[in-house]
């Protein structure tokens, strides 16, 4: 079955000309480089009825010629495409029904019915510089920087792109290909985990991609720890990447929210398997730097969009609360900007690429050693699982303990183990009986979410100290900060009470890895 394997990087269209003559291509080509104009037109139903089935069906004219292709369901992950592919010649720009290499659109497009209703939902035209370069350990590597735009009537969408496609040998030479690419180029790169396809069909819908939550990771009980590991680590690297796109186009906060939950899985993915795999201090450091540069900006989402709000509903006329909210929404944006600007920032590339290339050159390959510490060596998952499970669950309860004065530093501590926890059994959890999971679970999110809002009102007392004081010396707006700083007060006291339910829930819960 033929598979497309690529890497997609955007840039910006000013850097075309740049790349023309970049060093690096005729040090690596093998042949001479080709210009194309390429016009490609994409077609489905007016429901969509084979992006639904994950399906892109096209008709591209290169010169004279026309090529049909299909693609079906495949797999993206920072920025690497990996999808089944069909392409045949055809006479003309007709689409031939009997050149379908996939068996599943053969048996899509069996119906006559289906077949009349295509149509051409949008189109491309955009021009590509292609090279085929050699890497020193030997694969080849087709290198493609494309620009142009996706049309549809009268709209039109520009894009700039480089599309490193695998021909021979392994992903792991476009990963060190493309940071080869960041580390001598003068402008940004940003893998690019939204294909032209995609952003047709979003451009024809209007509609975005929603933020992306954590998925279930699919463990097995007989998997190796370093296979687990890397099903792990992925997960969390392809939900951290898969909300760039809405937090560098400021479509929502819940984008930057979930960005910040994959660091934070992904982290406890490498402290989990501490003692299991070699250490990448490199790797952890970059990824708190990571967290760092995202945090102020959640903080003031939080502060801005939710409990700004609350607060405004009961005082709707003070002039002082609503003076304040301004000052705090441009406070916002410019915490906001500086996310951003981390995210599409060379450092940011280079790690997502340098985390890419560890699972896939320490864990992926056949025949690649799968290096483990001798302590667990001969651990099973199952076994392997259950310790790190005791140990974190210990911890919680010897910090409960400390809580019983609402002591601030031993509530933070205790919130962060209870993520820990969380993600972990979340990690794991299709290794154990279902329901005993979820009510485990339970009684974390029902602690979490209250040290959660504890944490939040600490924020709130911090972030009001951001404010210029020019914005807070009137009389009113003093008064407006008292408001805010009371209607704190009280939220913690109320939080004290409901804490001391939920810890005496989740002492009482099972512990489900106990019934195994």
């Amino acid at each position: 079955m033929p598979k497309e394997i690529e890497l997609k990087l955007s840039l910006p269209r000013s850097c075309i000309k740049y790349l023309q003559h970049l060093p690096l291509l005729e040090t690596l080509g093998i042949s001479r480089p080709t210009k194309q104009k390429l016009y490609t037109i994409y077609f489905d139903t007016p429901d969509l009825a084979l992006k639904r089935q994950n399906c892109a069906l096209r008709l591209r004219q290169m010169g004279k010629n026309w090529l049909q292709t299909i693609k079906t369901e495949g797999s993206v992950a920072s920025g690497l495409h990996e999808r089944n592919e069909w392409e045949v010649s055809v006479p003309s720009n007709q689409l031939d029904f009997t050149q379908l290499g996939d068996p599943g659109m053969i048996k899509l497009l069996s119906s006559a019915e289906l077949r009349k209703q295509l149509r051409q939902v949008f189109i491309t035209r955009f021009t590509r510089h292609m090279y085929l370069l050699q890497t020193e350990e030997g694969s080849q590597i087709e290198f493609c920087f494309d620009h142009g735009k996706i049309i549809i009537d009268h709209t039109k969408e520009s894009f700039t792109e480089i599309e490193l496609e695998l021909k021979s040998g392994k992903p792991t030479q476009l990963f060190r290909l493309a940071l080869t690419l960041v580390q001598i180029l003068p402008f940004p790169l940003r893998l690019e985990n939204i294909s032209k396809a995609e952003r047709g069909y979003m451009l024809y819908t209007g509609h975005k991609n929603p933020p992306v939550k954590a998925l279930p990771v699919e463990l097995k009980a007989d998997m190796d720890l370093t296979t687990a590991f890397t099903l792990i680590a992925q997960n969390c690297l392809d939900q951290l990447t898969r909300n760039e796109h809405g937090v560098i186009t400021r479509i929502d906060a819940e984008y930057l929210h979930q960005m910040r939950i994959a660091l934070r899985r992904l982290r406890t993915a490498f402290d989990v398997f501490a003692s299991a795999i070699p250490n990448e201090v490199s790797l952890i450091h970059e990824l708190k730097w990571l967290t760092h540069h995202l945090n102020p900006a959640r903080d003031w989402d939080v502060f801005v969009t939710e409990q700004l709000p609350k607060i405004q509903q009961n005082f709707e006329d003070h002039t002082g609360i609503a003076a304040l909210i301004k000052t705090c929404e441009i406070l916002r944006k410019k915490h906001n900007k500086a996310a951003r600007n981390s995210i599409k920032s060379k450092r940011y590339t280079k790690l997502i690429l340098q985390l890419n290339l560890y699972l896939e050159e320490a864990f992926k390959y056949p025949g690649q050693p799968k290096t483990l510490k001798k302590a667990v060596t001969n651990m099973t998952l199952i076994n392997f699982t259950k310790s790190v499970l005791i140990n974190c669950h210990k911890h919680i309860i010897d910090t409960m303990n400390k809580v019983e004065e609402f002591d601030l530093t031993s509530l933070h501590s205790l919130r962060i183990s209870i993520k820990k926890q969380r993600y972990t059994v979340e990690f794991f959890q299709a290794l154990f009986a279902p329901v005993e999971v979820k009510k485990y679970i339970h009684s974390l999110s029902e602690l979490q979410d209250i040290l959660g809002t504890i944490s939040d009102s600490i924020n709130t007392q911090r972030l009001l100290k951001e404010i210029p004081v020019s914005k807070t010396k009137t009389l009113v707006s003093r008064e407006a900060v008292g408001i805010i700083l009371g209607w704190n007060k009280q939220q913690l006291q109320r939080m004290n009470t409901e804490i001391k339910d939920a810890l005496q829930l989740f002492y009482h819960t099972s512990l489900f890895w106990e019934a195994c």
